[in-house]
């Protein structure tokens, strides 16, 4: 039960991490940055831990997923400035239905009745998150702060699906080598984007970020853990509600969060979502 509470916590305190980062009004790629540095370091240790031989397919899958984890919480991060934590974290965890799908088109992995009412709860979902976002905004800011909150939900759908391409085609004991590379890829990208764009080095954002990367690779972690012990069906439904609830909870009681009825409606439907999705 300790490894379901510690992923719950680590998930959760990413948002908040975000949250506190878009108060402060700090440039998030040094969060983002020192996030990754932090992630690598650790997958770095733990990759020494459990050393397999170099494998080049497996290192260029880890750096192209590299890619879509910096992307997706740079979307994470604008969603959380523009629509606030508690839908941002709904976008993140409905993002379920990517690698569902995927698994269907790709591995002719059929989906459940449940998944199938789950597909169709998520379409309502994305719909209410379109009009949360439209009220009260104008057309423009509606409709930005609608595309980045797909950009998270199909970012991290999509990374996530890397974690079903190497579950189908590589060895368990190839795990820590294939998140080392995603990880330290992710910073190197990272911190190429920083020194492009010219962006000044915050240290304060940046070392919020090395606070972040630590529960971002123990999440993975610890949920590693619970499903050894516990089903999947059981454990996948349980985290990402809890994650919800408890983001949503935070940001509403420090940050005074409020939500319009489209927000509130997305919020419920969304778990009743990534419920079914998980059955």
């Amino acid at each position: 039960m300790i490894d379901l509470i510690l992923t719950i916590i680590c998930s959760s305190s990413i948002a908040v991490i975000l949250k506190i980062n878009s108060v402060k009004n700090w440039d998030s790629m040094p969060l983002i940055t020192g996030n990754y540095f932090a992630a690598s370091v650790l997958g770095l240790i733990f990759y020494a831990q459990e050393p397999v031989p170099f494998s080049m397919d497996l290192a260029l899958i880890g750096m192209s997923a590299g890619v879509l984890f910096v992307a997706s919480i740079f979307a994470f991060s604008k969603s959380v400035t523009y629509s606030g934590g508690a839908i941002s974290t709904l976008s993140s965890r409905l993002s379920v239905f990517v690698p569902v799908i995927l698994s269907m088109l790709i591995y002719l992995e059929l989906p459940s009745l449940f998944q199938s009412f789950g597909l169709l709860v998520t379409a309502i979902t994305i719909y209410l998150f379109y009009l949360s976002v439209q009220r009260n905004n104008k057309d423009v800011d509606g409709l930005k702060k609608f595309l980045f909150l797909i950009a998270v939900l199909l970012g991290i759908g999509l990374a996530d699906f890397y974690m079903k391409i190497f579950q189908a085609n590589f060895h368990p004991s190839q795990k820590a080598f294939f998140l080392f590379t995603i990880f330290t890829s992710a910073f190197v990208i990272s911190f190429m984007v920083m020194i492009l764009r010219r962006i000044r080095f915050h240290k304060k954002s940046a070392a919020l970020g090395i606070i972040m990367g630590i529960p971002n690779i123990l999440s993975s972690h610890f949920l590693i853990n619970a499903l050894d012990k516990f089903s999947a069906v059981y454990v996948y439904p349980v985290v990402n509600m809890a994650i919800i609830i408890v983001t949503a909870t935070v940001v509403r009681i420090f940050w005074k969060e409020t939500w319009n009825v489209y927000s509130t409606a997305a919020l419920l439907t969304g778990i009743a979502a990534i419920v079914l999705l998980n059955l």
